[in-house]
């Protein structure tokens, strides 16, 4: 399907404005006041040139920004289109929501080095909308590091010898899939002389000029490159990176560092080996094994813990191979399904880490066997805690149950109704482990009740954010077409399936 390319620098200061932030908040680092008003405000700044972006994109096509040619057949350029929208819209728009609720988090705990904490956030948002808008391998390669190095700090913030450690096993594990990446990277450059994404993927004509087994291998370099996806056995440093501050946390999982690697995922099945390659070498079939294998072996993993951070973060890996699966099937409905879940999800789980967050700040609590009770004392946050952990469920009004719907239909349009069993028993364990932790929180007897969500003005900085990400988490499916999310899916689908619709 053919569209016309807006040349524009829209997207560059779409990436400038979080840089421009992180440079305001070091120059007034002694002024806390200050410093995170300009955190405020370069959210605000960000999210609407983001969404201003959207009517163009959606009635006249991509917007493109052209920078440096970097070698031969290869520019650092940014591309802005339907699916890299989606990506960036939930980046910014979480972005306010996570720096509102970080004002209060690390001023209750009296958190030491916020300013470093504000500049590396910053940071790490300009990255992550840098690789949504990313128009080839290379410059996604240079913002995907980026994220990593810039991340790395607040994944050790505390600076504790866990947070250290944690932090040195987040980097051995992305750095060295950073390593296959670029070998990945250099392998598509010697077969095609370009790096360019395309609807349609690029790798086809390789298809008779290259052996099978060198885009197979190829394939499987990128799956490591893209090792923040956290599918297993490269999932381990995403639970252990949990000894870092909730609102990092929800960074890590909702709004820029997870994405990006299942971003990366759908970016390489669609846009650079295209359906017909996938389907030609087994590809498809043969990521579809690893989602499912991920999903259920993380659900099991989620049913054993008790820390609620570490039930999250399993929770986490299970969703986001439901969103490898759903590129895997290579199918427009599932593909839509897993587009639209990066957003619904990111609003979702970015739901139960702050409110996890607020139980510790407010309660000191990280056991899920410590919070009977809880949901009277603070029934607000847990209220907002029951919606979005419905929503991992699929279980309506939330958004859950749109994004797994489409998947489902996706399943059975390419004749492949094994994965829609897989599905449902996914939200099946799914229940099995949010359940007693609802139940825990509302219908045991707690020690002692008292009003937690009174009298603490710096809380309220925590509250409002979860409470609009949990009405947005119904919002979702009452509206799935919120921020035009699902008509950007839908252009992407049938950009993609050569202008089959949906």
């Amino acid at each position: 399907m053919t569209m016309l390319i807006h040349i524009t620098h829209r997207p560059a200061w779409a990436v400038l404005c979080p840089l421009l932030a992180a440079v305001l908040i070091l120059v007034y680092r002694k002024r806390p006041n200050v410093r995170e008003g300009w955190v405020l405000l370069g959210g605000v700044v960000l999210c609407a040139l983001v969404l201003s972006m959207v009517p163009t994109v959606l009635r006249q096509g991509p917007i493109q920004f052209v920078g440096v040619t970097l070698f031969p057949g290869v520019d650092f350029a940014l591309r802005v289109d339907a699916l890299g929208l989606i990506f960036a819209i939930t980046s910014s728009c979480l972005w306010i929501l996570v720096s509102l609720y970080s004002i209060g988090y690390m001023r209750s705990l009296e958190e030491h080095a916020q300013t470093r904490f504000y500049f590396c956030f910053a940071v790490a948002l300009s990255s992550a909308i840098g690789i949504a808008f990313s128009a080839n391998l290379v410059t996604l390669f240079i913002f995907y590091e980026i994220l990593t190095l810039s991340t790395y700090p607040l994944v050790a913030h505390e600076e504790s010898p866990e947070a250290l450690a944690a932090g040195h096993k987040y980097l051995a594990y992305l750095l060295t899939g950073g390593a296959f990446f670029l070998v990945a990277i250099i392998m598509t450059y010697q077969l095609v002389g370009h790096t360019d994404f395309d609807a349609q993927g690029i790798l086809k004509p390789a298809l008779t000029t290259s052996a099978p087994l060198t885009l197979r291998v190829m394939f499987f370099c990128f799956l490591l490159g893209f090792a923040k996806a956290a599918w297993m056995p490269v999932h381990a440093w995403l639970p252990t990176a949990m000894v870092a501050p909730t609102p990092v946390s929800a960074l890590l999982h909702a709004v820029a560092v997870v994405k990006a690697g299942v971003f990366g995922i759908i970016r390489i099945v669609f846009y650079l080996y295209g359906t017909d390659v996938m389907d030609a070498l087994g590809l498809g079939l043969l990521l579809a094994g690893l989602a499912v294998f991920t999903v259920i072996v993380a659900n099991l993993y989620a049913m054993g813990q008790d820390n609620l951070k570490r039930l999250l973060a399993y929770s986490t890996i299970n969703q986001l191979s439901f969103i490898i699966l759903g590129a895997a099937v290579l199918s427009p409905r599932a593909a839509i399904g897993a587009m639209v879940h990066i957003t619904y999800h990111g609003f979702m789980k970015i739901t139960l880490f702050l409110c996890a967050g607020a139980i510790l700040v407010v309660t000191g609590k990280k056991q899920v066997s410590q919070m009977a009770g809880i949901g009277r004392s603070m029934p607000i946050t847990m209220t907002a805690f029951t919606i979005a952990a419905f929503g991992m469920c699929s279980i309506p009004p939330a958004a859950g149950f749109i994004s797994k719907w489409y998947f489902c239909l996706g399943t059975i349009q390419a004749d492949r109704v094994a994965f829609l069993l897989v599905a449902v028993t996914a939200s099946v364990l799914d229940l099995v482990y949010f359940f007693p932790v609802v139940r825990t929180a509302f219908f045991d007897r707690a020690a002692s009740v008292s009003e937690y969500e009174t009298g603490r003005p710096l809380y309220l900085f925590m509250l409002v954010p979860l409470s609009i990400t949990g009405a947005f988490a119904i919002i979702f499916c009452l509206f799935p077409n919120t921020f035009h999310i699902f008509d950007l899916a839908k252009i992407a689908a049938e950009n993609i399936f050569g202008g089959l619709r949906p």
